[in-house]
């Protein structure tokens, strides 16, 4: 009879699971296809970056070459004590920027941790 009952169990958790697949299915058909992420690049900035950028000290947020595509998502952190600016984004301290790019192109600006150089990348379909 112990053997019914485990075969019974294994049969009830197989039918959950699917039960489970098949919402999130459902849930990603209903996004048309488009799962939501919380950051396909995340760039953090770490308590202390400006007082090392101030000492001379090189900071980089993004590589040479970087590129995102339509569609993605960048988020900045903040988790200095002083503003940032980053290309054409300003982030206070302790705060979060989030943008998801719609459309094609180059984003840049300046950028307060490299001795008032630009900053740039591209964004492309």
């Amino acid at each position: 009879m112990s053997g019914t009952n485990s075969r019974y169990s294994a049969i009830g958790a197989g039918v959950v699971v699917l039960m489970l697949v098949g919402a999130a299915i459902a849930v990603v058909v209903a996004m048309g296809g488009n799962v939501p992420t919380e950051s396909d690049y995340e760039v953090v900035i770490a308590p202390g970056t400006a007082a090392l950028a101030d000492a001379g000290q090189e900071v980089e947020f993004f590589p040479p070459g970087f590129t995102m595509r339509v569609g993605q998502t960048l988020v900045i952190r903040n988790l200095d004590n002083t503003t940032a600016n980053i290309g054409p984004f300003t982030i206070g301290a302790g705060e979060t920027l989030t943008r998801q790019f719609t459309d094609p192109g180059v984003i840049e600006g300046y950028c307060s941790y490299t001795d008032g150089d630009r900053t740039f990348f591209e964004v492309v379909s």
